[in-house]
């Protein structure tokens, strides 16, 4: 068997989805084919090339947007996957997260995978092999390939915006009604915020803390009456 072809890990990925038996005849005819593939050309969605006068498809529904969105976000606090969202990087770590948190793998697998070639309905032949294997030989040379291909937008990682310090409150801002006039306070019993208040745990001599600061407190009302 022929070399894999395949260096970074998208493309590895690639050539195995749109390859699953790379050990095939046609497998290994359309590794010879790669070479020669014509007008391979990505778009959102579909991959078409011509391999020996044949015209290959290969298709996969995009990423949502609002996937791609959150994981852009996502990426500007972690240095690790901003490579990949710019497509400068096959990043790992950004087909994993794709894959796990968000079910929505970079590159697809076989069975999301829309295979035709117009001399095989069923894309077994090996033109489509050629296709994808040209298609992973793109990855490696610009990974930004793969983004395109699924609907994915590279670009640039662009800091938070910075949040302005919001502006004072201009007079007149604020208005409120007119307080209530406040009646005559009314007494509390001597020593009502101590019960309330419970047993302290503190002991002077017999008595409890309570007990004590109660006949302090006694004492002092007697001394204003």
């Amino acid at each position: 068997m022929s070399e894999r072809i395949g260096k970074g890990p998208w493309a590895r990925l690639v050539a195995s989805s749109v390859v699953p038996d790379e050990g095939s005849s046609a497998a290994e005819r359309g590794r010879r084919l790669a070479g020669f593939v014509e007008d391979l050309a990505v778009e959102p969605g579909a991959v078409t090339a011509r391999v020996a006068g044949c015209d290959v498809r290969l298709a996969a529904d995009p990423v949502p947007p609002r996937i791609w969105t959150a994981m852009t976000r996502y990426a500007r606090n972690h240095p690790q996957l901003e490579a990949g969202v710019e497509g400068s990087a096959q990043s790992v770590h950004l087909e994993h997260l794709m894959v796990v948190d968000w079910e929505q793998p970079l590159v697809p697998p076989t069975r999301a995978l829309a295979r035709e070639c117009s001399c095989d309905a069923e894309g077994a032949c090996e033109h489509v092999a050629a296709a994808g294997y040209a298609l992973a030989l793109e990855i490696d040379r610009d990974p930004s390939t793969l983004l395109r291909w699924r609907g994915c937008v590279p670009g640039a990682i662009e800091p938070e915006p910075e949040q302005e310090p919001p502006a004072p409150p201009a007079p007149g801002d604020w208005e409120a009604g007119e307080l209530p006039e406040l009646g005559p306070p009314r007494p509390l019993p001597v020593g009502a915020v101590l019960k309330r208040l419970g047993p302290s745990g503190v002991r002077v001599g017999a008595r409890d803390l309570t007990e004590v600061l109660e006949r302090a407190y006694a004492s002092f009302a007697s001394m204003r009456g």
